[in-house]
This record gives structure tokens, C-alpha cells and sequence, in this order.
């Protein structure tokens, strides 16, 4: 390998390989003997194949199959995992990579970037050890159980390897169903409860429910939206045993986006705590920002009630953030946090607390204020902070918001657990926005919230009794008013025949991940159509429109794959539509994406054009055939001159570029002589017809082939 390219790669302490086929390397660069630690079958050899022995690298060799087929230049990371070696503990971090098309595997030794970082006191290095690798565990843990409970109802058929893991493992694991009944506890569950398995009185689940419910305040959202949690419990048994348990809480969800097991994953870490107790400041304080934690911001949330004087409490979320981790690595994670830190806390007045009380969660006491508009002030001041760029020690620049939930004492409530349910009620409220967004508790604010989860709840049963229609909108041809192509438009049909607005609940679809399903519903029914509508016009294209979750679903170009292969359809028929931010959010992954696609022959339209961004770089990068001039930009187009400066000008950049425009909203027929009279290529609009059933849309090529006739 060029040595460039170890350089780029930034790595020292390393194993580098050459991937030959499947399991199978060639050893390029080994640094020291701890590689044999993880791969003991390359003990003396040259060219080798990977055997099970380290079950992390195993399971990341999933994601880098798939990154090694596709095979354009760049890499993913594995994220850092600890491996037990015969006399240490390693902590490593796998990245696939590919140059000039050469596939490589590197496994970097973090053990010396790691000894740096520990500059504090010697119990400090011990908790951060402790802690990172309970984590590990429990997310380890999680991922297997994830992957084997998807695939099995039936807890009995859990693979053996996985079982033995389970069974044996040092800390507690607890399945429960949907509706959170036991459906396996592990032996150490029971110990570290200290309850007899065979009792009846009581059961861990039941344990650690009750302590949710008691010391939890967002434990009632969380079960509602099938979120996941992490933190730390306190639990007392009478008269003298008290343990504080490090708890993750996964949901488990099938392919339709229905929560199906909860699986529940706790340690205990009152050593921890032990240690902790022994410096304030650690105990207080977050180790990452340096800003109080959790426990340090309860307790002044107590006191600010204690005084009875007004004041905002705010619940605030990091945008993305479990992106940024996969995309940059963890430690670019911690450091974008710091930065985010140090632009908070000049905003802040000297009374005013702020601290990291989660992952990516914060919050912040402003105090002594009564006024709302001073609320509204400062998070206009805090999204503007946080919403210029951060850049890594890459110098990758990185971009985010922040989701703000605000609930006031004393109108909104009087204690502290109301306090910050209702904050994070306030909270969630705004992540329904993509931009950044401060929103504050209200009455209606929990209406709207009930009523939400009873549109989920409907939604769900829509997807299991497929409810929904799938409407064509034809697109003409400007030049010779010809259907060329349908936009696939989905609608939802009630049982009462009231058709529900994909306006209503297409949003909400994006926000609980059931618009996964429900896109592959709508692919594989306008696969279908196609198949059939072919039979009246050959050269027809229907348009699907992509949204981001289904843009990060890593098996969409499969499925895409198989329903073109199913349907029996030429891919050169199908055309996906993408809006712009999808493309900038996640360039790189998208631009492989997008490249398989046009490997099989499907075209790429960009929806909503020039409607969230103003950079046009990614154009000419990416294999994209068409642009879709918004319809906010066609209406009122025969009496706005801005609006047709903006057309004119997408018109003429597309075509510079090669690529086709179509114009969508097209009401007029001022507007319709516009467009023909500037060369745009098509149009869609109510003037030449709304989204229609499939059959109407059938007789409208009839007719149309007849009057050619």
C-alpha cells in the first residue's frame, strides 16, 4: 500500500489488509503482535481468511461487504470496540476503505491516542474505562439481540453463540414483549435484584419498570414513540443495600416499524459511583464538556423551585447526531460537543445553569424570568450559535440545529418531574420541524401530542391492511403535449372512504420511520402499474418520490433491484425523485447510491428544486437527469417577475448541464405558454390534469392515442 495512503488514512498503530476475496487478506502492514490476539489464523502467514474470533469485526464486516461492492474510492469506520487480548485490554476502531479500486481493511490500535486523553486523576481514567466499555457491552449486546429478534418471534430459537452470551453475561438482560411482559430474564438479572427466580412477589422487570416510572420523567414518551434511553437508576432495598445500575433501553421493531420485543440491558456500576463520590467534580460534572451532568442539574432544578421565583427550564436535542458519530467517528462526536459547550455558555447569565444531562441532550435553567419573549430571544441567539459551522480535526466541516422544548415554572407546572416531562414533550413537539425550532409546553401542545399518537397508531393499522391508493399525475411533454411520464402519489383511504391527505401523514410517516414501509409500498406498487401501463405506451416513465429515511435504509437499492426484477420492468422506465436536502445531508452515501441506480438504467430527478439550498456544486457531481422547478416558483409565474427570473434562470443552468426540467404546479395557461416559450422540457399540473386512479389514468392514454390516430 502507498505510503499516501497510510498518511490520508492517519493511522500509526495499525494493521493494514488487502481484501483478496469474501474473508480472505493479504497482510500489507502489521505494526505489533495484538492483531494475532484478534485473527490467530494469521499467525505466520502472508495471505490468510478471518475466522470468528472476534465477534465485533465479524459483525462489522456486514457493513464493509456492502461498502466493498460498490467499490468507489473512500471509507467507513467500525466505530471503537474493546477486544480482550491475552494481557490487555485493546481498544480498536476497523475501517474498510477503497483506493483505485483496491479494497483494504485497516484496524487501528487506539491504545496511545487513548493514553493521551487520560490527564486527569487516576480515578477519572478508571471510570472512563469503566464506563465506555459497560457501554460497549450493552450496545453490543443490543445490536445481536436486534438482528435475531427480528428474525424470530420465538425467543427459543435465539442462535446458541448468542444464547451462552445472554445467559452467561455479567450484567442484567431483560426481553420484554410490545406491551412490556417478561419474556426472558437472565440469571444475573435476578442476582443483581437479589430475587429468588423462582419467587412470584417480584421479578426484575418489575423492578426496574418501577424505578423507570418513578425516576424517568421522559419514560412515558419514550415507551409511546418506541424510543431508545440510557441513563442511571438508584435502587434501595431496605435496610441496607442500595446499587446504581447503568441502564440502556432498546425497542425492537419489525420491517413495518412496529415495536415487537423491548429489550432492557443493565449493569451495575455503584463501584463507579464509589469512585465518583471520591471528587466532587466528577460526580458533577460531565467528563466530555465539562459541564454540570445530570445529577448536578436536578438538584439545582430542586433548588430554583425552592426559591418559588419564575423561571424557564429547556430541554434541547442535538439534531443528527448518531449520523455524525457514523459519518465522523465518536471522537469527532465528543468534539463537536465541546465546541457546542463553549458557544452555550457566554449566551448564558451568571444565575443560569446549563448542563448535559444526556447523549446529545441539554439542558438549561434560565432563571428568574417571567417573560416568554425572553425565552424566545435566547434560543434565537443559541440557534444562531450553533447553527454555524463546526469543523473536525479533519477540517470536515459539520453542520447542525438543535430541537428546543421550553416549559415554565410555575405556570406549566410546580415540581421538577412535571417540569421536565413537559419539556420534553415541548421538545419532541419541535423535532417535527427539519429546522431548528424552540417550542413551548401547552395544553394543546399534549392534545396535539395524544392526537398524534392516535395518527400513528391508525397509520400503523393502515400499512397492516394496506390502506392506501396509489394516484398517477401524467407529465407532459412541452414540445409535443404528450404523457411521458406519471408521478406516483399515494393516498390514504379510511374504512369510512374519507381519503386522508398525504400532507397529514406523510410528515409524521418520516418522523416514526414508517415511511420505510410505506415506500415499499408504494415502489412495489407502481412497479405494477408500470408493468401493465407499458402495454399502452412503451416509452412511459412513473416517478417515485425518495424520502431520507428511505435514502438511509442500507437494503433500498436492493429492494429496488428486486422489484424491477419482479415486475419484469425495464429500470430505464422507473424514475426516482430526491429533494435537495437529502442530497446534502448525506452527499457521499448518496452519491454511490445514486451511481448504482444509474448502473441499472433508472433516472434521477431532483424535487423541489431551489427551495432549501443554494449551493449548485453537487450538480455536476452527481448522475442526476432532471430538475423539478417548484411549483411555488411556477405559481403566480404570469404576474411575478422575480418568479420568472428564478425559472428562467433554473431553465438555463439544467440545460448548460445537460439536464432536463420539469416544471410541476402548472395552473394556467399563461404559465403553460411561459414554459413552452423559454424551452422547458415538461410540465405537471392541474391544468392538464389532477392526480388520478389508476384506471382514469388508463383512459387518458386511450384517449390520447386515439386523437393521434
Amino acid at each position: 500500500m502507498q505510503q499516501s495512503l497510510i498518511q490520508a488514512l492517519g493511522i500509526i498503530n495499525c494493521t493494514i489488509l488487502k481484501r483478496l476475496k469474501d474473508k480472505n487478506f493479504e497482510i500489507v502492514h502489521c505494526s505489533d503482535d495484538w492483531f494475532y490476539s484478534l485473527a490467530p489464523e494469521a499467525v505466520g502467514k502472508k495471505q490468510f481468511e478471518f475466522g470468528d474470533s472476534s465477534v465485533y469485526l465479524t459483525d462489522f464486516f456486514l457493513d464493509a461487504e456492502d461498502f466493498w461492492q460498490i467499490g468507489n474510492d473512500g471509507q467507513i469506520q467500525s466505530g471503537v470496540w474493546t477486544e480482550q487480548s491475552q494481557d490487555k485490554l485493546l481498544r480498536l476502531e476497523a475501517i474498510a476503505a477503497v483506493s483505485k479500486g483496491e479494497c483494504y481493511l485497516v484496524i487501528n490500535n487506539l491504545e496511545v491516542e487513548y493514553a493521551k486523553q487520560q490527564k486527569t486523576l487516576q480515578v477519572a481514567r478508571e471510570l472512563l474505562i469503566s464506563n465506555d466499555k459497560i457501554l460497549a457491552q450493552h450496545e453490543y449486546i443490543h445490536e445481536r439481540l436486534d438482528e435475531v429478534l427480528k428474525q424470530n418471534l420465538d425467543l427459543i430459537s435465539l442462535q446458541e453463540p448468542l444464547k451462552k452470551i445472554v445467559e452467561s453475561a455479567n450484567f442484567g438482560i431483560l426481553i420484554c414483549d410490545a406491551q412490556l411482559q417478561p419474556e426472558s430474564q437472565n440469571p444475573n438479572a435476578y442476582s443483581l435484584f437479589e430475587i429468588n427466580p423462582k419467587s412470584t412477589e417480584s421479578s426484575p422487570v418489575g423492578v426496574v419498570l418501577d424505578l423507570m416510572q418513578k425516576q424517568v420523567a421522559e419514560f412515558e414518551r419514550v415507551l409511546q414513540t418506541g424510543s431508545r434511553w440510557h441513563g442511571e437508576l438508584f435502587w434501595h432495598k431496605p435496610p441496607f443495600t442500595s446499587k446504581w445500575l447503568q441502564l440502556a433501553l432498546y425497542p425492537v421493531k419489525d420491517e413495518n416499524g412496529n415495536t415487537q420485543h423491548w429489550v432492557f440491558i443493565f449493569s451495575d456500576i455503584s463501584k463507579i459511583k464509589y469512585l465518583l463520590q471520591r471528587n466532587e467534580k466528577l460526580s458533577l460534572y460531565d467528563n466530555v464538556t465539562d459541564l454540570p451532568n445530570r445529577q448536578f442539574f436536578w438538584q439545582e432544578l430542586e433548588n430554583s423551585i425552592e426559591t418559588d421565583a419564575p423561571f424557564f427550564v429547556l430541554y434541547i436535542d442535538v439534531k443528527h447526531f448518531k449520523r455524525i458519530n457514523e459519518l465522523y467517528g465518536h471522537l469527532a462526536g465528543d468534539h463537536l460537543l465541546v465546541n457546542l459547550a463553549e458557544r452555550l455558555l457566554p449566551l448564558l447569565n451568571k444565575e443560569d445553569i446549563c448542563a448535559r444531562i444526556g447523549g446529545n441532550e441539554f439542558g438549561i435553567l434560565l432563571r428568574n424570568q417571567k417573560s416568554q419573549q425572553h425565552c424566545i430571544d435566547f434560543a434565537r441567539r443559541m440557534i444562531e450559535a450553533v447553527e454555524k459551522p463546526f469543523y473536525n480535526d479533519l477540517k470536515q466541516k459539520i453542520q447542525i440545529g438543535i430541537n428546543i422544548g421550553a416549559a415554565h415554572y410555575p405556570a406549566d407546572a410546580s415540581d421538577s418531574e412535571e417540569l421536565m416531562k413537559f419539556a420534553d414533550l415541548a421538545m419532541f413537539a419541535a423535532k417535527t420541524s427539519s429546522k431548528s425550532t424552540l417550542k413551548f409546553y401547552s395544553k394543546e401542545l399534549k392534545d396535539a401530542s395524544q392526537k398524534r399518537l392516535e395518527l400513528e397508531a391508525s397509520l400503523r393499522y393502515a400499512i397492516e391492511k394496506e390502506q392506501f391508493e396509489l394516484f398517477l399525475q401524467p407529465m407532459l411533454d412541452l414540445n409535443t403535449g404528450e404523457i411521458v411520464k406519471a408521478e406516483a402519489l399515494i393516498r390514504w383511504r379510511l374504512d369510512n372512504d374519507v381519503l386522508v391527505s398525504p400532507d397529514e401523514f406523510i410528515p409524521l410517516a418520516e418522523q416514526t420511520g414508517l415511511i420505510v414501509p410505506i415506500g415499499k409500498w408504494v415502489l412495489s406498487k407502481a412497479g405494477k402499474m408500470l408493468k401493465l401501463l407499458l402495454q399502452h405506451k412503451s416509452n412511459l416513465k412513473i416517478s417515485v418520490n425518495l424520502s431520507p429515511r428511505q435514502i438511509a435504509d442500507r437494503h433500498l437499492f436492493e429492494f429496488i433491484q428486486s422489484v424491477i426484477e419482479h415486475c419484469g420492468i425495464p429500470a430505464k422506465n422507473l424514475e426516482l425523485e430526491l429533494t435537495e436536502g437529502v442530497l446534502i445531508d448525506n452527499f457521499e452515501k448518496v452519491q454511490m447510491l445514486l451511481q448504482e441506480f444509474r448502473k441499472l438504467g433508472i433516472t434521477i430527478s431532483i424535487d423541489d428544486f431551489g427551495t432549501g439550498y443554494s449551493s449548485l456544486a453537487y450538480l455536476q457531481k452527481l448522475p442526476i437527469d432532471h430538475l423539478k422547478i417548484d411549483r411555488s416558483f411556477v405559481h403566480e409565474l404570469d404576474v411575478n417577475e422575480s418568479n420568472k427570473a428564478i425559472v428562467l434562470a433554473v431553465i438555463a443552468m439544467a440545460h448548460s448541464l445537460k439536464l432536463g426540467v420539469i416544471a410541476e404546479g402548472v395552473e394556467t395557461s399563461e404559465q403553460h405558454q411561459f414554459l413552452v416559450s423559454n424551452h422547458c422540457d415538461t410540465a405537471q399540473g392541474f391544468l392538464f390534469s389532477k392526480p388520478v386512479p389508476f384506471d382514469d389514468f388508463c383512459q387518458q392514454l386511450i384517449k390520447e392515442t386515439k386523437a393521434k390516430n
